[in-house]
C-alpha cells in the first residue's frame, strides 16, 4: 500500500517540475542577457544637439577671447576647476577671465580646442552630465609651428533655464596630471650608463 502512494508522489513532483510558471523568464538568469543601459532619464536628440552647440561654442569664444560670449553659456552658479582655477560663479569667473583676456590680448599663437567623444548621462529632465575629450593645439603666428598644449577629458553638468541649456560645471582633466615625473633622474646619469 505504501508503494502506490510513493509512486503517485513521484510522479506528482516530476509533472510539476516539467510545467513551466508563466512567469519564468529564462533570460534573468542567463549569462547572455542583454543589460539594461538606459540612463534615468533619456536626452531628446533635440537637446543633445543643443548641448554640443553650448559645448562647441564655448571652446571657440574662448579660443578666440570672446569671453564675453563664453559668459552667456555659463549658469550663474558655475563651479569647477579649468588649469588649476577654481569656478565659484559667473562673478567669479568673470573676473579671473577678464585678466586672461588682458595676459593674451598682444599673443602672438592661436589657441585651438578639439574636442571628441562627447557622452551625455541624464540625471533630470533638466540636468545633463557630459564628459568627452579634448585636446588643446597652440600655433605660433609668426612661426607657424604648430604644438599640441594638452590633452586630457572635459567633464561637467549642464542645466536647462528655460529653453536654454547653461553650464553649470565645469572640470578640465589634462592627462599630465596622472604623470608623477616625466623624468625620474637627471639626463646625465642616463648618458652615462
Amino acid at each position: 500500500m505504501l508503494k502506490p502512494v510513493v509512486t503517485a508522489v513521484i510522479l506528482m513532483l516530476l509533472l510539476s517540475a516539467c510545467i513551466s510558471k508563466s512567469d519564468h523568464n529564462p533570460l534573468q538568469q542567463s549569462s547572455t542577457e542583454i543589460p539594461d543601459t538606459t540612463q534615468k532619464f533619456d536626452i531628446r536628440h533635440r537637446d543633445q544637439q543643443q548641448i554640443e552647440k553650448v559645448i562647441y561654442s564655448f571652446a571657440e569664444n574662448f579660443d578666440n577671447v570672446h569671453l564675453e560670449k563664453c559668459l552667456e553659456l555659463m549658469d550663474e552658479n558655475i563651479r569647477g576647476e579649468v588649469d588649476g582655477v577654481m569656478l565659484h560663479g559667473k562673478q567669479n569667473f568673470a573676473s579671473r577671465i577678464t585678466r586672461l583676456a588682458e595676459s593674451v590680448k598682444n599673443a602672438h599663437y592661436q589657441q585651438r580646442h578639439l574636442i571628441s567623444n562627447m557622452q551625455f548621462e541624464g540625471l533630470t529632465n533638466d540636468t545633463v552630465k557630459v564628459s568627452m575629450y579634448s585636446a588643446m593645439l597652440s600655433t605660433d603666428l609668426t612661426t607657424g609651428m604648430i604644438q599640441l598644449m594638452q590633452v586630457g577629458y572635459y567633464k561637467g553638468k549642464l542645466v536647462k533655464k528655460g529653453d536654454k541649456w547653461l553650464i553649470a560645471v565645469l572640470n578640465s582633466l589634462p592627462d599630465s596630471r596622472l604623470v608623477e615625473n616625466f623624468f625620474k633622474e637627471p639626463l646625465d646619469s642616463i648618458n652615462k650608463r
